[in-house]
């Protein structure tokens, strides 16, 4: 472990988490989303001019549309690419997210807990990091700055920190390897940065925690967990969910947007107080994560459908092949590996929701998008992800490697004769063969072949 005169010494004016200069009211975000979502004709739409003429429709406090970074940041409205600054939002849409806060009372209980979810999956390096000061940071706030003062309470009884102690030593984490050490550093009341007032000045991120959650004790000295949900928080949330698996899937943009943009299902509010103290103790670990198993076949194709058109934006799924693949297990990484849904519809909605070995092959209309249905397939296989990864370096869960399939065709491949599968996927390399080239994937069809073992 570093010494907290090394700490000190690796920091500079631009290493606390940081997120937005702007407003981060979760309520004020919601309205400029709401207003984002009635824009007629949006992608022909001045939303600039839209904005300014429609703002007090909602009584928004501002009439500047840049306020729209804001639901962005808490996930109701797509952000495509994360990191870039600025952008006109004519190609952004509202989210799945937003479509369910919609559905609800505002500020009610079910609200509220929509409201606690989304705050609880903002991540370092967010999306209101244009500037890039945390790449490579893989935090979810929230939860560090708990684990952080939960430890030093179980473990010596501290039970506050200043908030000069905050800025120093816990919002200028990288990753969660470094809980152990944040812990040790204020128990030593180890000094306090000579950045500390550029760090304040930098972040909005306890400005953003302290509006929107009840969770902290905050006021201008000191940050504490706050006694009525502490245990509460811990039983139902810490305990219950497997937050060391999903950090690590976190890794992509496009992982992180398809996590962010849809219902984890949390069921943790931390707004209303509590009715009981701390709950029950849950008995199960549930990966928190909408991926899916590469071996779960039908689980992929269902959740592929069930995602709207209107809700994405496919340039999310660019650049996901330049990311080193996550595997599902410890114990068998040469095989498993996660699946994003998100972008087995962006190859769907590519082919226009068309069969790409057969664009007049018929199909049905889907119940649950009003498309035709279409099913993603992975032409090469994803549990050969590892193989290809460390031959080529090209994670193949990407789009350049999915191709839209009609339900017959998707079957012939996994279940056709040899001779079948041979066909089927010849025809498919070659439309598939230039998107390998322009990602620089030089692989063979043979090499697939060997795959398919046909």
């Amino acid at each position: 472990m570093r010494t907290a005169t090394e700490k000190l010494q690796q920091l500079k004016p631009n290493s606390v988490w940081v997120f937005t200069k702007q407003e981060t009211d979760f309520d004020e975000s919601y309205k400029s989303a709401l207003l984002f979502s009635e824009i007629p004709d949006k992608e022909n739409t001045n939303i600039e001019d839209y904005f300014t003429k429609n703002h007090t429709r909602y009584d928004i406090q501002t009439d500047r549309h840049r306020i729209l970074v804001i639901p962005q940041f808490f996930g109701m409205i797509t952000k495509t690419p994360f990191y870039e600054r600025g952008g006109t939002y004519n190609d952004e849409n509202p989210t799945a997210i937003f479509d369910i806060i919609k559905a609800v009372s505002l500020q009610s209980k079910e609200y509220n807990t929509l409201k606690t979810e989304q705050v609880l999956k903002l991540k370092i390096h967010a999306i209101i990091d244009t500037a890039n000061n945390n790449q490579g940071y893989n935090i979810l706030p929230v939860l560090f700055i708990y684990k952080v003062l939960r430890g030093l309470k179980e473990k010596y009884g501290i039970t506050k920190i200043t908030i000069d102690q905050l800025y120093t030593y816990v919002m200028t984490c990288e990753s969660y390897s470094e809980v152990d050490e944040a812990i040790e550093f204020i128990r030593l009341d180890s000094p306090i940065s000579e950045f500390v007032a550029d760090f304040k000045s930098r972040s909005r991120v306890l400005t953003c925690v302290k509006k929107n959650t009840n969770l902290f004790s905050i006021d201008s000295q000191y940050i504490s967990i706050n006694p009525a949900f502490d245990d509460y928080f811990y039983n139902n949330f810490i305990l219950k969910y497997d937050f060391e698996e999903l950090h690590e899937q976190l890794l992509r943009d496009v992982d992180y947007s398809y996590f962010l943009y849809n219902h984890q299902k949390f069921n943790i509010n931390l707004i209303d107080e509590p009715e009981t103290a701390g709950g029950a103790v849950s008995s199960t670990v549930i990966p928190v994560s909408s991926f899916i198993d590469e071996e779960d076949e039908t689980a992929y194709i269902e959740k592929v459908d069930s995602i709207k058109e209107t809700n994405i934006n496919e340039k999310a799924g660019e650049g996901a092949h330049t990311v080193e693949p996550v595997a599902v297990s410890k114990f068998d990484v040469g095989r498993r590996f996660r699946t994003n849904p998100l972008l087995g519809k962006i190859a769907i909605k590519k082919a226009y929701y068309s069969c790409e070995k057969d664009y007049q092959h018929e199909t049905f209309i889907s119940k649950k998008t009003q498309q035709k249905y279409m099913e993603a397939h992975h032409l090469i296989p994803v549990c050969f992800q590892k193989e290809v990864w460390d031959k080529y370096h090209i994670n193949i869960d990407c789009v350049e490697n999915l191709v839209s399939l009609c339900p017959t065709c998707h079957k012939a491949i996994h279940y056709g004769t040899k001779e079948v599968q041979r066909k089927m996927i010849t025809e498919l390399f070659t439309r598939c063969a230039p998107k390998y080239k322009a990602i620089g994937l030089n692989i063979t069809l043979e090499e697939i072949f060997k795959f398919y073992k046909i």
